[in-house]
């Protein structure tokens, strides 16, 4: 799997994602860096095998959040988002 102007590819496969990096409060580790989906069905099950996918919506509330996958270095794609940020 690679980023690659904005998406995450994985051989025929793509997905959009948004690439942000900390922190955004205090609390956040500076270097963590965030993939978002770009799309409101979120990530595709090809992503959701590979990492970890965080989405902390409330249908309750009208509340919509994205999936989010957190990278921290160390991860196989920090060095890419990273890149892709700068």
């Amino acid at each position: 799997m690679q980023i690659k102007n904005g998406m995450l590819i994985e051989g025929r496969n793509r997905c959009g994602v948004q690439i942000t990096n900390g922190p955004w409060i205090a609390s956040v580790p500076e270097e963590l860096i965030k993939l978002r989906c770009k799309t409101s069905r979120g990530f595709p099950s090809w992503v959701r095998e590979a990492f970890e996918v965080e989405n902390n919506s409330d249908g309750r509330t009208d509340y919509f959040e994205n999936d989010v996958i957190r990278l921290m270095p160390g991860d196989p794609l920090y060095d890419q988002a990273e890149a892709a940020i700068a």
